[in-house]
């Protein structure tokens, strides 16, 4: 059976981890019951059906990496595709893995450890991403919640290839809200194109417990990368931005959508023409109905998407 596309679903898998905020705020528990197994790996068919692959056993257990609960893939020509996949724990870890379809058996999918469990560099890392740099090599970014602070930790497939520094602690939170928001909290990292000559890539990074989005510049500095702090871009005081997005379409590729988790808004910014660095476009629109309850934290948005930049 021929797949037009193949797709991965992580899960976090300890009980007992549901927002304790939820029912005092009006919304429904998580099932602490209801434990993942762990990464799943689908098939899209031509016509749309989707199919589990590996006759529907995670291809990556959950008792073998606990709390796979983030993954970024990485198929591009050339390269052997692999999966990064996060352990969202205190003692933060992640795993890349080799990806091989196989046809034992009705169509399957071989997934092997590529090296020895990693430290994410933080606690509780929630979300990882890697992309091709211009000079050819990979980097992935690790964003980790964190417990005393936000951490993201870069990575550089070639190991001749230093990032300075590969580890960045975001610090103080906005304090908005006293529960969620006492220090930073990484929540994502997108990778964009850089607008000037003098940096290879940029990198915005949602910064729950500040109130921020954080952007940094990939210079090049002889034989390492240097990240540097382009500038920051302060959401609404107490939204809690979680996660960005650029559009993919050319004609608006400086535009992102952001997801304001504690207000359950999205925010439109975008990346000024001259000099790269952020700016928001207009107010937040709210994703509640009119006749909500209103209050903070009755709900929540999630991950943003283009839809083929539109």
């Amino acid at each position: 059976m021929e797949f037009k596309y193949v797709g991965f679903v992580g899960c976090y898998t300890m009980p007992g981890q549901a927002d304790p905020f939820e029912l005092s705020h009006g919304g429904i528990p998580h099932d602490r019951s209801k434990i993942g197994k762990g990464v799943l790996a689908i098939g899209v068919g031509n016509d749309g059906s989707l199919t589990f692959l590996n006759k529907g056993e995670p291809v990556i257990k959950a008792d073998d990496l606990p709390n796979p609960s983030y993954l970024s893939f990485n198929g591009r020509r050339g390269r052997a595709a692999r999966l990064c996949v996060v352990s969202e724990l205190g003692d933060g870890k992640w795993q890349p893995f080799r990806c091989e379809l196989t046809e034992n058996d009705g169509v399957g999918l071989k997934l092997e450890a590529d090296g020895e469990l990693r430290g994410s560099g933080g606690a509780y890392p929630c979300h990882i991403i890697h992309t091709c740099s211009p000079l050819g090599m990979d980097l992935i970014l690790i964003s980790n919640y964190g417990e005393e602070h936000g951490v993201l930790t870069i990575v550089c497939d070639d190991e001749k290839i230093l990032v300075k520094p590969d580890r960045i602690v975001f610090g103080a939170g906005s304090k908005v809200n006293y529960m969620r928001q006492q220090s930073s909290h990484a929540h994502s990292s997108c990778i964009v194109p850089s607008m000037t000559s003098s940096s290879l890539i940029d990198i915005c990074s949602a910064d729950l417990g500040s109130d921020s989005i954080i952007q940094f510049s990939i210079l090049r500095r002889d034989h390492s990368l240097e990240c540097v702090e382009k500038g920051r871009l302060a959401a609404p005081p107490g939204s809690g931005p979680r996660s960005l997005m650029f559009n993919p379409n050319a004609a608006f590729s400086n535009v992102a959508v952001v997801s304001l988790e504690m207000t359950a808004q999205v925010w439109l910014i975008r990346r000024r023409p001259h000099d790269g660095c952020l700016e928001g476009l207009g107010c937040p629109v709210s994703l509640l109905p009119e006749d909500w309850p209103n209050r903070v934290g009755a709900t929540e948005s999630c991950e943003m998407q283009f839809n083929h930049g539109r």
